[in-house]
């Protein structure tokens, strides 16, 4: 595979170039005060940090300047800098340190592709680390010293140059006459002028001295954040490596968030090498472009608030620069005896961009945007542009991006129509996105930028067919906790995390993320650097994961808090070849201790030959192995110095007990080996340093207790074991970030199953220790109870848990408090059919929960606390039908959809949807509820839907339209009701008439011809008969829309239903007390009658008619028509089964009409109708062709006349 182009662009000041002169002198006049000076650039990702340094690092590097060498170090890569590091002599962060210096220097020629077990010289070989290490700082030394002496050398000369020059003045100056022209009426004041050489200030002639001038040596700490100042210049030696390079000027760019490390004379904070939460910074990489090195990949500049600056002053002289004292080192910073005074830009850097217009900014990025760029938004009287510009806070990170991910989705798209189609998408979804916004609230600290969120969204329409969405959030993971990575590294964590599964070509898999990374990069998303290495945009961290299971969820290994950027539990220097992934070997022999292979790769070689040689491999992955892996003596001659080990979709795999003896693993995955039935209990006493194990898909009934033991485990994943029966006790492990059990269909309990006075009671307890944990998933499982939260004794929160999912845990009864979980996001509980009741506290304290799914549950009240859920986003509730009252939802002004579909008792919903601006969808069909009032206006920007109780849809761009249509639609409905009872003519279709089902395709009804399918047999005759008699007004009339009175409702005998939805059936039905008489017409939903009705609400029926229901499948709850005398159905043409079985069939049942039935074959399924003794049948053979058991219809009642 090809190295991925390094594209050599560079972004310059979008702003007044003076704005851009100015602070950049300003900076360099701080740096070049007397004495040892440090300047820091504060703010938040993608302010401009790094670009503002290449500006400095240019200006103080010109051949009259004072800087004899500027040091660039990108602090994005995580060193492991620690007591125990130097006791032991790990030198390779410290090797990776001074090398780099090296290259800057041009002292090494082999940095980019060579390392230090990497060399090929022979002597190199032969030497001790450390002694290469002390060579290379040599050589560094030794350059910095000739750079030094050249350049006092040459300010010597400039300085004799200028003392010749003074000289020579003075002595001119001596000899002029004291009054050349005579002229003796001269001001005293001039005479001493002409007599004097003209004299210079005071402060320029000192600057100007020999002594006054001394070179500096300019150190650049870029990014830093992932590594620390305090950790370059102490625990790698840095300051003491450069003590004889004085007056030293250091150049600090920090993200925001990092300002405050710790203070001197104090430790640094202590780092866990695998718990790194140290923020990595902007990775805007602007290093000097030296002779061998690549130039920087998309260097942009970004912007952000800044850090407030008290009596900032946005005149940019330097007397006007806030030094803050005491912000960061307190007033004087000391690295041994150096005293360093600090001084702080923040604000400053954001003035350069905003004056820019916003369509030279976009023109200045993007050459050819499309033209609806230009047209005028809908929500402001601007162009798109200009909106973009404003929502993006002028933040020129957040229009890179979103330049280039335009750019991208349209680049490929030459067919016109398809164009037009993207661009109607993708204008809707900026129009969306922008409207999306939130108005300041202190629930998060920092707000998703709505152009970063608008590039996150396009990328999601992204049209390769592959996990694209998943490896960018990985990136943005593996960067806060390893930094910078490596493309090939970058790319086989994605194959690692399984985003490629099933890997059975680790070459289409390796070449897959390639094209990913690629389209990444394309996009801003991804930045590559000098080097080939891959750094995220980290302005990017700020856009919220809005998937269900996250990151975290999506992932196998969670690899890179295990690596957390420690070389030593890396993957090492790796290379895709012959397909598989594999170490570097600059020779044939060089060991290997890394390898990624699937099963179609190992069956052409012999296994015991092809790892006779891997005696050193830490890192193995096996996909999709197609040969027992565990041969005789694979354990014992390759394994024993594993560090990770991956073995995925391996059918033949029976057994693991050979891996026990591993004791150096890190990390496990065994997954998809469904002949795997049993992991003996002390499995894992061995493995004590596991950090990540992940089983799935196995048989196994029991998880090994000896879980139990692994202190330092991240990650724990059962998913998907059916058969599991029992949990390890995890309460104790407190590193825990993911506990995932889901798919443990056969899980009960996730306490102690165990019997008898042995039984632990606190097992599994409490999980009020898991301060780490962010995911908890038992979904699919059968759990009664989950572990409580909390300590009685401690009113402490578990923050971190941001997502808790039980979905279909169809046991579940009763939940624990859930107050403690004050983070969390989504609370997913659908399915869990058995959960009738939620605690009140539950919704105390969720500030930051977005979705709430409580759908499928049988919860019969809502906890009146859900009016605290202020940032709650979707609150779906589908199919609780024991749901009656929705309490007071009002204040929920962040809501953007409700569902209450299917939540066939739900009668009232509290309160209004007036002031829910940004609601988008509400679903109300299958309930009993009048439609709450509409919101007033409209922040969103997006399509509008609303569905009835009725199930009618209501679609469109403004609430205040939607609102319009439905009352239009209602009152429609009822004059139209009104006419059909009013005067209707009933006749019968001819023979050659269409046929309902030629009317009915793809269930576009064309209503005019059915209406005239009313048979006039005694039957109809009878019936109609009462509805036109003189006691018409006992007949209660139904149609969608209109509200009959609940006491005449319950006392009705006789019953029309025209043009009803089938819930609207079912609730009036519900609401009669005993109903003698029923007419169903033209109800174009219905597939199966009196669903849904209460059985004691049909035992009175003795007639009923049905006509033009032409989605009717089967006439339900038939056992509860126990009066059922008569029964008429016409038009009906997917009707098979009048009822389902013989247990549904009434008795009471004489007589039966059916036409235009043509799909209906019996009454009963499985019986033939001369079964039936007692049943009269009158069925049209013509119509009804496929009817077995013929009673002839009499046709001699059924003329027209009558």
């Amino acid at each position: 595979m090809a190295e991925p182009e390094i594209k050599k662009v560079s972004f310059e000041p979008t702003g007044p170039k003076k704005k851009v002169e100015e602070l950049c002198e300003s900076i360099v006049k701080t740096l070049e005060s007397d004495g040892n000076q440090k300047v820091i650039l504060v703010g938040e990702a993608g302010i401009g940090k790094t670009w503002m340094a290449k500006k400095v690092d240019e200006h103080v590097s010109k051949k009259d300047g004072l800087c004899y060498q500027t040091i660039w170090l990108h602090l994005n890569k995580k060193f492991k800098v620690n007591d125990s590091y130097v006791a032991n002599k790990l030198y390779e962060d410290e090797w990776t340190l001074y090398e780099n210096i090296a290259s800057q220097l041009c002292v090494h020629s082999d940095f980019e592709e060579t390392e230090v077990g990497d060399r090929d010289e022979e002597e190199e070989e032969q030497k001790k680390v450390e002694v290469l290490l002390e060579d290379m700082k040599k050589n560094i030394k030794e350059e910095l010293r000739k750079k030094l002496k050249a350049k006092l050398e040459k300010l010597a000369e400039e300085d004799e140059k200028k003392a010749k020059k003074l000289a020579g003045e003075k002595s001119e100056a001596v000899k002029k006459p004291k009054n050349p022209l005579g002229n003796t009426n001269q001001p005293a004041g001039e005479k001493e002028k002409l007599a004097k050489p003209e004299e210079k200030p005071a402060e320029e002639e000192k600057k100007n001295t020999p002594s006054a001038r001394k070179p500096y040596l300019l150190l650049i700490l870029d990014d830093e954040g992932m590594t620390s100042e305090e950790e370059v210049m102490v625990h790698l030696g840095l300051e003491y490596f450069l003590q004889n390079h004085t007056p030293r000027k250091i150049l600090i760019t920090r993200r925001e968030a990092n300002k405050k490390p710790a203070q001197a004379g104090g430790e640094a904070e202590e780092r866990n090498e695998s718990d790194s939460n140290v923020e990595g910074e902007d990775v805007d990489s602007g290093g000097r472009s030296e002779p061998g090195d690549a130039a920087t990949n998309n260097e942009e500049i970004t912007e952000a608030t800044g850090e407030e600056v008290k009596g900032k002053d946005t005149n940019l002289d330097v007397n006007t620069v806030t030094t803050t004292t005491g912000e960061l080192w307190g007033d004087t910073f000391c690295h041994g005896k150096l005293e360093i005074h600090p001084t702080t830009f923040s604000e400053e850097l954001l003035e350069p961009f905003s004056d820019k217009d916003p369509e030279d900014l976009f023109h200045s990025f993007f050459n050819d945007f499309p033209d609806f760029l230009l047209e005028k938004s809908h929500v402001r009287d601007v162009t798109l542009i200009s909106h973009l510009a404003e929502k993006s806070k002028n933040l020129p990170a957040g229009i890179v991006v979103l330049v280039k991910s335009l750019e991208y989705t349209f680049q490929n798209t030459s067919d016109q129509s398809s164009r037009k189609e993207k661009e109607t998408l993708v204008k809707e979804m900026i129009e969306r996105v922008l409207t999306a916004e939130r108005e300041e609230n202190d629930i998060k600290p920092h707000k998703e930028n709505p152009v970063l969120l608008l590039a996150y969204e396009l990328l999601t329409i992204s049209e390769l067919n592959l996990p694209i969405v998943d490896c960018f959030w990985h990136s943005l993971d593996f960067f806060e906790h390893c930094g910078s990575v490596y493309y090939r590294d970058l790319i086989t964590q994605w194959i690692l995390e399984g985003y490629f599964d099933p890997v059975r070509s680790v070459e289409k898999a390796y070449q897959d993320g390639h094209v990913i990374l690629m389209e990444l990069v394309d996009r801003g998303l991804l930045k590559i650097q000098e080097n080939n290495v891959v750094v995220p945009e980290m302005a990017m961290r700020n856009v919220i994961d809005p998937r269900r299971r996250g990151h975290l969820g999506t992932s196998r290994l969670g690899f890179s808090r295990v690596y957390g950027g420690n070389k030593k539990k890396g993957i090492g220097k790796i290379t895709q070849i012959d397909d598989m992934i594999k170490t570097v070997q600059a020779k044939k022999a060089d060991k290997i201790f890394t390898l990624l292979v699937s099963g179609d790769r190992l069956r052409r070689v012999t296994l015991t030959k092809f790892f006779k040689e891997m005696v050193d491999l830490e890192v193995l992955g096996l996909f999709v192995p197609t040969l027992d892996p565990f041969f005789e003596g694979f354990s014992e001659r390759c394994c024993k110095l594993l560090r990770v080990l991956i073995i995925r979709d391996c059918d033949l795999l029976k057994d693991i007990e050979q891996l026990k003896h591993l004791h150096g693993l890190h990390a496990l995955e065994v997954s998809g080996a469904s002949s795997l039935k049993k992991i003996s209990d002390d499995f894992f006493k061995t493995l004590s340093k596991l950090q990540s194990l992940h089983l799935s898909g196995l048989q196994i009934t029991s998880s090994p207790s000896s879980i139990s033991q692994l202190e330092d485990l991240h990650c724990l994943i059962i998913r998907d074991c059916p058969l599991l029966e029992d949990l390890p006790d995890i309460q104790e492990l407190k590193l825990l970030e993911v506990v995932d059990i889901s798919g443990a269909r056969g899980l009960q309990t996730c306490f102690d199953n165990t019997k008898g006075v042995k039984k632990n009671k606190s097992k599994n307890k409490n999980f009020y220790h898991l301060k780490r944990l962010q995911l908890l998933d038992f979904s699919e499982s059968q759990i009664e109870r989950l572990p409580i939260f909390q300590d009685s004794a401690v009113a402490d929160e578990l923050h971190s848990v941001t997502r808790l999912l039980l979905r279909d845990c169809s046991k579940l009864r009763r939940l624990p408090s859930l107050k403690p979980l004050s983070g969390l996001q989504i609370l997913d509980l659908s399915g869990t059919t058995s959960l009738v009741e939620m605690l009140e506290v539950c919704f105390e304290d969720k500030k930051e929960l977005k979705t709430l799914n409580l759908s499928g549950t049988n919860l019969s009240e809502l906890a009146t606390t859900i009016e605290e859920l202020s940032s709650l986003n979707e609150l779906l509730l589908r199919n609780c039908t024991n749901l009656e009252v929705l309490p007071n939802i009002s204040k929920l002004m962040n809501l953007e959809v409700i569902d209450v579909s299917g939540c066939t008792k739900l009668h009232t919903i509290v309160g209004s949807f007036e002031d829910m601006s940004y609601l988008r969808e509400v679903n109300l069909s299958g309930t009993k509820v009048k439609t709450p009032e509409l919101p007033k206006e409209t922040k969103f920007r997006c399509p509008k839907l609303i569905t009835l109780a009725d199930g009618t849809s209501f679609k469109g761009e403004e609430w205040s339209q939607i609102k319009k249509n439905t009352e239009s639609e209602k009152s429609e409905k009822a004059s139209s009701s009104n006419a059909n009872f009013e005067s209707r003519e009933i006749k019968e279709i001819e023979p050659n008439e269409p046929r309902a089902s030629d009317s009915s395709s793809n269930g576009d009804v064309i209503k005019e011809p059915l209406l005239q399918v009313l048979i006039n047999r005694p039957l109809f005759k009878t019936t109609l008969s009462i509805f036109d008699s003189a006691s018409q007004q006992e007949v209660m009339k139904i149609n969608e829309t209109n509200e009959p009175g609940e006491e005449a409702l319950a006392n009705a005998e006789f019953v029309s239903f025209v043009d009803c939805s089938s819930s609207r059936i079912t609730s009036i039905l519900n609401k009669i007390n005993s109903v003698k008489s029923c007419w169903v017409r033209m109800c174009m939903d219905t597939k199966m009658l009196f669903s849904g009705v209460d059985e004691e609400r049909l035992g009175s029926l003795e007639t009923l008619s049905i006509t033009n229901l032409p989605l009717l499948e089967t006439i339900s709850c038939g056992g509860s028509l126990k009066s059922l005398k008569e029964l008429s159905i016409e038009c009906c043409p997917n009707i098979i089964t009048l009822f389902p079985d013989a247990t549904q069939l009434p008795s009471s049942l004489k007589d039966l009409h059916a036409k235009y039935c043509e799909k209906l074959e019996n009454v009963i399924g499985g019986v033939d109708s001369s079964a039936l003794t007692n049943l009269q049948e009158r069925v049209d053979e013509k119509t009804c062709p496929k009817f077995k058991d013929w009673i002839m219809v009499d046709h001699s009642d059924a003329s027209p006349q009558d």
